[in-house]
């Protein structure tokens, strides 16, 4: 895909390029958006969630204990304890005296169906309702609905929700209640049952004017749901228990939110479900307008973009053409934008500037090039000259040896061998045997002139003898090791060592004398300046280390430091692994 891509001409590219950006830009926007909203959004429902489930929370807490308090106010009532002690069939007096009490509570509470009074002992019910006993059902249906409540809280009150009472015409809520003897609380002597009106429950899935959709669902601690809104889920197992934990809180599962509140000493959670759906639709609407209105905006700016790049791609098409000439050899060709903008203005500056530029580079190389067959020229014609020299030296040495002057013919031979390891065949590049032996042939001049005041040593392993160095880079090193170290004007005897060695992936050569060495703060300026190069400095220590730097790069040349007795050394550091075999050419 990248490669067709960058096989298209440039306004192709730049209007794709302009139309991805447009468009990953807004897309990014549009996601960054979604996420604050639906994130906002949650939020504050689950905050309006809360509050909701509070009040509601609040208020069945207090219906609930106001029908508790009812039954308990029930029991303490003189002729309802004078009716729970009897063990015979009670006096109709009684009866009428005990429903006139129910009828006074019924009278308090206008959604309470009915309140029956049970006598345990004989069986008999006190009643008072909108309907008749018959109707209610009680009789028959009480031990089912009292096995199948819920304990409502600590003790033995009994919660159920069901259509059992009233014909099964509606869900109503009953709540049982032991009556004890109250001069023995240990005595069981009757029990309260009062019925409520299901409108009492059921409001609770009313969500018209609520401020929040929620599915409300009356959780039993046990796991049981006790009421809801859809009647087939009564009785059946709440299967995000384990997440109810504490008095209130909320949690996140089937995508849902999902929002609790412990109806104080009640056994029951008051737990609200907001479906995810509800909760984005709000959002999901405005980023539907949103969107139509990005879609627009993105066409707007892609055809813009168009455009401009249309425009901006008839100047680019004058530059390639211009360069298309000139690399058909018009050299001479020049570009004219006019009614450009002051990019383009400098655009057609540069071009105009590069030719002009390129033709006196071409003018220059073109002489360059001139000078180099000229010096071609010469050094083929100096070739003859060191042949010259050779034959010379070698008449000289043949005519010292047949008059018996052995040191003359020694140093005219070492001198011939000298000059031409510094031709070396005009290689840069010689292996350490060769620089080895021009040491060599240098020091046998050096102690002929001086009077053999200069001992040498080298401590070369043989496989170091193919390592591959600038040539002439020791020579200058052992120059001033002698010069400026023995100092053999004053014919002071001295010391060279030489030595070579690989050191991980690095090579050092190492020349150490034995002179009067140098103070630490010659040294520090020695190691300091050493890289300064100086084409006018002939064959110097600073052009030795520019040359190694030149061949091997940064981090090769020359280093100095005292010798623990006396003296300088000074390490050449080469790279290791170039070493080759005798007579292979340097690359």
């Amino acid at each position: 895909m990248f490669k067709k891509y960058m096989s298209y001409n440039f306004d192709k590219k730049v209007k794709i390029f302009i139309s991805l950006a447009i468009t990953v830009t807004t897309l990014c926007v549009l996601g960054i958006s979604t996420f604050s909203s639906v994130k906002i959004v949650t939020e504050k429902s689950g905050s309006l969630a809360k509050i909701q489930m509070e009040t509601l929370a609040n208020d069945y807490q207090m219906n609930l204990s106001g029908y508790y308090d009812m039954a308990k106010g029930l029991m303490m009532d003189e002729h309802v304890k004078l009716f729970l002690k009897q063990k015979d069939r009670t006096e109709p007096e009684l009866l009428k005296q005990v429903g006139q009490t129910i009828h006074n509570n019924l009278n308090v509470q206008s959604n309470i169906n009915f309140i029956a009074i049970i006598n345990v002992r004989t069986q008999e019910y006190a009643y008072k309702g909108k309907t008749s006993l018959a109707y209610a059902g009680l009789e028959s249906k009480i031990q089912e609905d009292h096995r199948a409540g819920t304990l409502a809280k600590q003790g033995d009150v009994i919660l159920s929700y069901a259509d059992r009472y009233n014909n099964g015409e509606e869900y109503s809520m009953t709540l049982y209640s032991p009556l004890y003897d109250v001069n023995h609380v240990k005595d069981t002597l009757g029990m309260v049952c009062i019925n409520i009106r299901g409108n009492l429950l059921e409001h609770m899935g009313d969500t018209d004017n609520a401020q929040m959709p929620l599915e409300i669902m009356m959780v039993h601690s046990s796991g049981e749901i006790f009421s809801a809104g859809d009647k087939s889920l009564l009785g059946t197992g709440f299967s995000c228990l384990e997440n109810l934990r504490g008095e209130k809180g909320e949690f996140k599962k089937d995508n849902s939110l999902f929002v609790y509140r412990k109806m104080g000493v009640w056994n029951y959670y008051l737990v609200g479900k907001i479906p995810y759906k509800a909760l984005y639709i709000d959002s999901f609407r405005t980023m539907a307008i949103l969107c139509a209105c990005i879609v627009m905006m993105v066409i707007a700016g892609i055809s813009a973009g168009s455009r401009l790049v249309r425009y901006s791609y008839r100047v680019v098409e004058k530059v390639v053409n211009g360069m298309n000439r000139v690399s058909e050899g018009d050299l001479e060709h020049r570009i004219t934008l006019d009614n450009t903008g002051e990019d383009f203005k400098q655009m057609e500056q540069g071009f105009n500037y590069m030719m002009e530029r390129m033709t006196e580079l071409v003018d220059r190389v073109k002489f360059e090039q001139h000078q180099a067959e000229q010096i071609r020229f010469n050094a083929l014609q100096d070739q003859i000259k060191p042949h010259f020299l050779y034959n010379t030296l070698e008449c000289i040495h043949w005519q010292a040896t047949s008059k018996g002057n052995e040191q003359v013919s020694t140093m005219v031979k070492a001198l011939a061998n000298y000059y031409r390891l510094c031709l070396s065949r005009g290689k840069d590049i010689i292996s350490l045997k060769q620089e080895i032996s021009h040491i060599e042939n240098y020091l046998t001049i050096q102690n002929l002139r001086y009077g053999s005041i200069i001992e040498s040593e080298f401590r070369i392993e043989p496989d170091m003898y193919s390592l591959q160095i600038p040539k002439l880079t020791l020579q200058p090193l052992v120059e001033n090791a002698i010069y400026h170290g023995i100092r053999i004007e004053d014919e002071t005897r001295g010391k060279l060592v030489i030595s070579a060695e690989v050191r991980g992936e690095r090579a050092v050569i190492s020349v150490s004398d034995s002179g009067s060495g140098m103070t630490a703060e010659e040294m520090a300026k020695m190691n300091a300046s050493v890289s300064e190069f100086d084409e006018n400095f002939g064959y110097g220590v600073r052009n030795v280390h520019k040359r190694i730097e030149l061949f091997f790069g940064k981090g090769y040349g020359l280093f100095y430091k005292m010798n623990e007795e006396a003296g300088v050394t000074v390490e050449i550091t080469l790279p290791a692994g170039t070493q080759k075999k005798e007579g292979e050419d340097h690359v």
